[in-house]
């Protein structure tokens, strides 16, 4: 049926019709998803208690203009202001690029250091030209600074820039509302060491 004792199944492709099934049939793919409260365990204990104060302050998000040579590893700091005390648990971006320019590094997040060093980082950089990053953990984050690094390769050629543009930036589910500043990575003629 379409629904769990939960929350409800969603499946794609809703049905597959087959004339008979004697012998494995390959490249058949299925997807099963169940949405809602799945495990039937949830109980409100109000660990995150409802927010109370004064106004609402946007949290601030923004990206440096980054000057570096052509074929050097890149670190891109990622800074936030207003986040601190807003039970900030999770957030996610997309971060668009110029991939002729700079290519995101196998591990592209750093949090060592940061105020998100205790959340847990998961990043797709699988499209060119688009770093999608969630972030998630258990502890709101407790400071306002250095909210995470990004690493990224300069692969283009001297005198290329490659914009860092924010396509879409949220933290928890939408709250606290967000303003961003874009930034920039400029690429220089190598240097002699």
């Amino acid at each position: 049926t379409g629904f769990g004792t939960t929350g409800s199944w969603i499946f794609n492709p809703v049905n597959r019709t087959y004339i008979a099934v004697n012998n494995d049939i390959p490249g058949q793919d299925y997807v099963a998803l169940l949405m809602g409260e799945v495990s039937g365990n949830w109980v409100n204990t109000g660990a995150r208690p409802a927010k109370t104060g004064g106004p609402e302050r946007n949290v601030t998000v923004g990206l440096p203009n980054v000057e570096t040579s052509v074929g050097k590893d890149i670190i891109v700091p990622v800074n936030v202001q207003g986040v601190a005390n807003k039970e900030v648990i999770s957030y996610e971006f997309d971060l668009r690029y110029d991939p002729s320019v700079i290519q995101p590094q196998a591990n592209p997040v750093i949090l060592a250091g940061t105020v998100s060093r205790g959340l847990t980082a998961v990043a797709n950089a699988n499209q060119p030209g688009l770093l999608r990053v969630v972030m998630y953990g258990a502890m709101p984050i407790d400071g306002n600074g250095l909210l995470l690094n990004l690493r990224f390769t300069a692969v283009g050629t001297p005198g290329s820039v490659s914009p860092l543009a924010w396509e879409r930036i949220m933290f928890n589910e939408g709250e606290p509302r967000t303003t961003v500043t874009d930034g920039q990575v400029e690429l220089l003629a190598p240097t002699s060491d």
